[in-house]
């Protein structure tokens, strides 16, 4: 009989800069580019890695890691600060004071690491356990009272022996999949230091926290801050259970893959007399396969007989570093990220040339947003909540050669509830860990659409073939 699942927690301390460190307290405005995010609780990511050699005890990696937690908190403090949203219409913004500290849970794990770090699919609960929670903005019952959350909570799960992993929670408010890149290499980079005796010379790139390189000509804050305040109004913001049905897998595209669905829809463009897509990048080609894999899942699975002429909606980010009008510093502190949301008729995308169509809709809104990656960004908020699917993540983003000192990551889980990302489905894409040009999909479904989902997939590479 097999041993029921289970994760025990060992150890929960607070982690601050190091206590010789001399940092102000700071209060960072939140600029438009961040307001968004206050809708979306949580970025979660899990990094699982192998098992530290024997001369390194679960002490020692503990002790190291707390360590050079403590000494990276030191360039990123505003990370160990909290979110401040006092009553409207004051302005919700960054708080560190010296004292504030990030959670860190220390925890055991009877699962098998390769099991549940594989590809396959496994129950996102149990992936969940490995992640630390933050609580969800809302407003206070008070409508008097500000509301301090903390911006930062990390998880490390050991797994007998065999592995350990890293969660990672962090608001979205605080910092985009960059900047939160940019805390972890730098905390990886000080913990193997610290193993191997070196003198840490400092992270490289040092984090800029000067808003004021954010640049608002259209007065986007404060529309944005009126929806967000408009919201919390009406609604508050809660948390829902995860659904025990659910597992994750990942899926993964091979550059030859990738140019096989490219080479197919530049074909298929010429066979129907379509002009080709504007764009035709790597991730318009798997973003284009994948959302026709997930809509012929959900029309199989769907039986209220939608519209066939009802318009579907893909969301993703896109970075603004280059796209704004003042280039950003690639070290800056905070979210730089736009959005995009991309249309096509049912009809279209559940007929024989569907991912042409998902090609064309997604080129033709990365062109949009290189020209203008702010035209119409006062909808971005209200358009997240006719999304059909949501794409997070970025294959751009190295996360494999991140290596704490006793060996490079094994797997990199990204995870969001549907709750939290307002659409359908969500997936997120990575860059791969053995395959260079390769890309990984994580894929979250109910058991039955995951089969009927795997079934698709291989089929459609399959026939392209």
């Amino acid at each position: 009989m097999a041993v029921p699942y289970h994760v025990k927690i060992i150890e929960q301390c607070d982690v601050s800069p190091p206590p010789d460190s001399v940092i102000p307290p700071i209060s960072l405005p939140l600029t438009f580019l961040d307001i968004p995010w206050l809708l979306y609780p949580s970025y979660q990511t899990l990094f699982f890695f192998p098992k530290p050699p024997l001369k390194s005890t679960t002490t020692t990696v503990i002790s190291l890691l707390k360590k050079s937690l403590s000494t990276t908190l030191h360039h990123f403090h505003p990370l160990a600060g909290n979110l401040s949203a006092p009553p409207p219409p004051a302005e919700p913004h960054l708080t560190y004071t010296k004292g504030d500290s990030v959670s860190l849970t220390i925890a055991d794990s009877n699962a098998n690491i390769n099991n549940i770090s594989g590809n396959h699919p496994r129950n996102v609960v149990n992936l969940y356990s490995l992640l630390p929670k933050l609580p969800i903005p809302s407003m206070p019952r008070d409508p008097h009272l500000t509301l301090v959350l903390p911006l930062l909570a990390i998880q490390v799960t050991f797994f007998h022996d065999l592995g350990y992993s890293i969660g990672v929670t962090t608001q979205q408010v605080a910092a985009d999949e960059r900047t939160l890149d940019q805390f972890i290499k730098c905390w990886a980079s000080v913990c193997k230091s610290l193993l191997n005796k070196d003198s840490f010379a400092g992270f490289k790139s040092t984090p800029l926290f000067d808003r004021s390189v954010i640049s608002d000509p259209n007065s986007l804050k404060t529309t944005f801050l009126k929806q967000w305040w408009s919201r919390l109004n009406s609604s508050e913001v809660s948390g829902e259970e995860v659904d025990q049905n659910i597992v994750q897998a990942t899926f993964i595209l091979t550059s030859s893959d990738i140019n096989m669905i490219k080479y197919h829809i530049l074909e298929k463009c010429k066979m129907i007399n379509e002009d080709p897509p504007l764009h035709l990048s790597p991730y318009v080609s798997v973003c284009s396969f994948i959302w026709i894999c997930l809509l012929k899942v959900e029309e199989a699975h769907d039986s209220r007989g939608t519209s066939s002429s009802s318009p579907l909606y893909l969301g993703f980010n896109a970075g603004g570093t280059s796209r704004l009008r003042d280039e950003i510093p690639s070290a800056y502190f905070g979210n730089c990220i736009a959005f995009g949301r991309c249309r096509a008729f049912r009809s279209e995308l559940l007929g024989e040339d569907g991912v042409v169509f998902a090609a064309k809709s997604i080129g033709k809104e990365i062109k949009m947003l290189d020209k203008d990656v702010l035209g119409g960004a006062e909808r971005w908020i209200c358009e997240w909540d006719e999304l059909n699917v949501r794409v997070l993540g970025s294959p751009k983003v190295d996360s494999y050669g991140m290596d704490f000192g006793w060996g490079k990551v094994d797997k990199v889980e990204k995870l969001s509830s549907h709750q939290n990302c307002r659409a359908n489905h969500v997936i997120s894409l990575t860059g791969s860990r053995d395959l260079k040009g390769g890309i990984e999909i994580g894929v979250a479904l109910s058991k039955a659409k995951m089969a009927a989902f795997t079934a698709l997939f291989n089929g459609g590479l399959m026939k392209l073939v």
